[in-house]
């Protein structure tokens, strides 16, 4: 801006501090919004033409004795502002504040001349009055920074010219006396007089003339506002940007580029709109700043349509206008060389109106779909909003409803809800993307798993460790966290392998009939999936899916699996199908390993008392010990040895022999459950371990049992033999690392109780 004085005037020192203060702040601070019309240009279509040719909002004007208004801070100018248009641009400075000219001046408000584009130089005429008896400072801020020259002609009461200013965007920013996005005029008045100003305005876009008058505090505050609302919308717009350019590159799909390019395209034009393109992005390029209104219009309108293209997925459900849109796009990236070329006016005219049709196509676009899908859902209210955000800044302009700041702000309110909402849109996009690519890695993972579980199966015969790993394979898969496997036993079914928790967890399925949900598996042998209650009473009310596996065998139904979810899962056909294979494949080796476990179970008990022989024995006490060893369980072990048992054999015969033998080892487990492992160590001689009992209870527990034998002869053919046990005991303790340690402890516990006098118990 520069500034020529004729005859300046003394400013007191305080307010001179103030000034230079002020000057330090509104290098960062913003303005009021640009002209209504250009928030629209690039994103509306119907109101768009209606807004370039519209007015700004205004507040209430100022009081306006004797054709001068009183100086007031914070005072809306535009209804006392006089405009004259200069067709061939020849008036002088002097000529235009002649006496003569005044009859010339029209009220702004009713001129018809906001709105219109034209080469035509237009004169603006303002009276100001100081009626305080002070000198009083205040600052003209006219928020139109698209203007191209503005020169500000300032006179005294007796119309002598005292001071000129010129600023605008054709000249270079930093020659403005004020580094601000709009134009601010600083003004001096000495006390009880005035100051007729005249502006000379010189444009290439759309004339508007926001202008308002502000004292230094009421300038600061406002400041300070709308840094804080314009830091919000362009931040909005840069993450929205940001979020939408890491989809792009995580799944390199077009439509998220054009996205991002929209959004920037209209954050760069907002910002041109602003002001704070030419003062933070090209401050030295004012030949591109006179350029860069068409341009980015233009561009908005272009990424529309190519978003709203790709989008609504037209090509695939309306192949024909489909073309319609890339033959227009074609147009649109043609033209922007034209624009280049052009006068700006002409570019300006023309970037509007290609910006209106991209936008009729985007409409057009929505009707070829016709809510096909449901992203034309999120399209269509994501415009609604921002055309309401539109429609309320229009009803303030013409002075319908009141201007306050919901109002006055609305498009920016809009335009940054648009871009959430069509960012919300996009996720929804990404994530049915993302759906369909983990439905394909569900079913992937579904056929490797069967494959892999099929040589699990062929290499292992441990059926517990197999059903375990059924059951966490298919909980991986399917997603559902809580689970078991019902194994049919003994015409019932026992609950095996499990997962998570729940009610279900312990659950004792001996009559599976009494659950709905599992009476309806066992009687249909098909795979069931519940998503909610249904119809069916299930054990868990917080439970939102429920799926069943019938695991057959010769369509004999050999076990179930019941997997559920406390959050809702979708299971395809695809992966119900395979699901079925997989349950099918597992049935088929379950059996296989059933009749193999049941050989080896038999290769693993002693035969004359059904408890397991001492190899098998030694093989679950060594699992036992590990596991409490892992996880800081207590664990004792207990020897047994039937006292002067050759002389019952001698006495009585090896039948009775035999006999005291099974009953014996038949006390012993019923007193050891339902933890204890019992095992025939040698021809008398038992072992027991205990996992989870400490060394006290296990002591007390031999006493028990003790006490049980001796008091409980042995009948057999009419013969009664009372006869008694010495017990040894051993725990676990920190330097135990193998069973055989606490079988040697036992034993020689044992033996202590029987050099004692037998019928005892005895530990180390």
């Amino acid at each position: 801006m520069k500034s020529k004085s004729i005859s300046p005037k003394a400013c007191p020192g305080t307010d001179r501090t103030a000034m230079k203060a002020l000057h330090t702040s509104v290098i960062k601070a913003a303005g009021l919004i640009a002209a209504l019309p250009r928030a629209l240009a690039g994103g509306l279509i119907a109101v768009l033409l209606l807004l370039t040719f519209g007015s700004g909002a205004a507040a209430a004007p100022i009081d306006q004795p004797d054709d001068s208004a009183s100086l007031a801070g914070n005072n809306d100018l535009q209804g006392i502002l006089r405009i004259m248009e200069d067709k061939d641009g020849s008036l002088t400075p002097e000529q235009a504040a002649a006496p003569a000219m005044d009859a010339l001046y029209e009220p702004y408000s009713s001129s018809g001349f906001a709105g219109t584009l034209s080469k035509s130089v237009y004169w603006v005429k303002l009276d100001l009055y100081n009626d305080a008896a002070r000198t009083r400072d205040f600052m003209l801020e006219l928020s139109k920074p698209q203007l191209g020259k503005v020169t500000l002609y300032q006179f005294n009461d007796e119309r002598k010219l005292s001071s000129e200013t010129v600023t605008g965007r054709r000249l270079p920013f930093y020659d403005r006396s004020y580094i601000h996005r709009n134009f601010i005029f600083h003004l001096s008045f000495a006390p009880m007089s005035g100051e007729k100003l005249y502006f000379k305005i010189e444009t290439d876009t759309f004339l508007q003339l926001p202008m308002k008058l502000w004292d230094t505090q009421s300038f600061l505050e406002k400041e300070q506002h709308q840094d804080l609302l314009f830091g919000v919308y362009y931040g909005i717009m840069l993450v929205m940007a940001l979020y939408n350019i890491f989809l792009f590159i995580s799944i390199r799909e077009r439509t998220y580029l054009y996205y991002v390019l929209f959004i920037l395209s209209f954050a760069v034009m907002q910002a041109v709109w602003d002001g704070f393109a030419y003062q933070f992005l090209w401050p030295d390029f004012p030949g591109w700043e006179v350029r860069a209104n068409p341009m980015f219009i233009t561009l908005t309108g272009l990424f529309a349509l190519l978003f709203s293209l790709n989008f609504l997925s037209v090509p695939k459900y309306s192949p024909r206008m489909a073309r319609i849109m890339q033959f227009f796009t074609v147009v649109l990236i043609l033209a922007l060389p034209a624009i280049l070329l052009l006068s700006p006016a002409a570019g300006t005219r023309l970037a509007v109106c290609l910006s209106s049709v991209s936008i009729l196509f985007c409409l057009g676009a929505i009707l070829a779909v016709r809510f096909r899908i449901r992203s034309v859902f999120f399209y269509i209210f994501a415009w609604i909003v921002l055309f309401a955000g539109a429609l309320l800044n229009i009803l303030a302009a013409y002075k319908l409803i009141p201007l306050n700041f919901w109002s006055l702000y609305s498009i920016r309110f809009g335009s940054a809800a648009e871009t959430v909402l069509l960012s919300l849109a996009l996720a929804d996009r990404f994530n049915g993307i993302r759906h369909e690519k983990t439905l394909e890695e569900k079913q992937g993972a579904l056929l490797k798993q069967l494959h892999e579980t099929t040589k699990r199966l062929t290499s292992t015969h441990d059926l517990d460790e197999l059903l375990q790993f059924t059951m966490t394979s298919l909980s991986k898969i399917t997603a559902c966290e809580h689970g078991f496997i019902l194994l049919e036993k003994e015409g019932g079914y026992e609950l095996t392998a499990q997962t998570g928790a729940g009610p279900w967890y312990g659950l004792n399925a001996a009559e599976p009939e009494s659950e709905a949900f599992l009476r309806r598996l066992i009687v249909e042998k098909q795979l069931i999936l519940l998503s909610g209650h249904e119809d069916l009473s299930l054990p868990d009310p917080l439970a939102r899916t429920f799926l069943g596996i019938p695991i057959l065998y010769h369509d004999r139904m050999i076990g179930a699996v019941v997997l559920y979810s406390y959050f809702a899962r979708r299971i395809t056909g695809n992966e119900r199908s395979i699901l079925r294979d997989f349950a099918g494949q597992v049935g088929i080796s379950m059996e296989n390993v059933r009749l193999f476990s049941e050989i080896n179970r038999l290769a693993s008990i002693d035969g004359l008392t059904g408890v397991y022989n001492r190899s098998h024995f030694l093989k679950l006490a060594r699992r036992h010990l590990a596991q409490c060893r892992n996880t800081g369980v207590p664990l004792s072990l207990i020897m047994v040895d039937i006292d002067h048992f050759k002389s019952i054999n001698d006495r009585y015969g090896h039948l009775m022999g035999d006999k005291v033998i099974q009953e014996t080892v038949k006390r012993l487990a019923e007193l050891a459950q339902p933890r204890g492992i019992i095992g025939r160590y040698g021809g008398e001689e038992f072992v027991l371990v205990l996992p989870g009992v400490t060394a006290p209870q296990a002591i007390r527990l031999a006493e028990i049992m003790r006490k049980s034998i001796a008091a409980s002869p042995v009948s057999m053919q009419g013969q009664s033999i009372s006869y008694t046990i010495s017990l040894g005991l051993s725990s676990l303790g920190p330097d135990t690392h193998e069973i055989t340690s606490l079988v040697d402890q036992a034993d020689r516990a044992l033996y202590l109780a029987k050099e004692s006098g037998r019928n005892s118990v005895k530990t180390l």
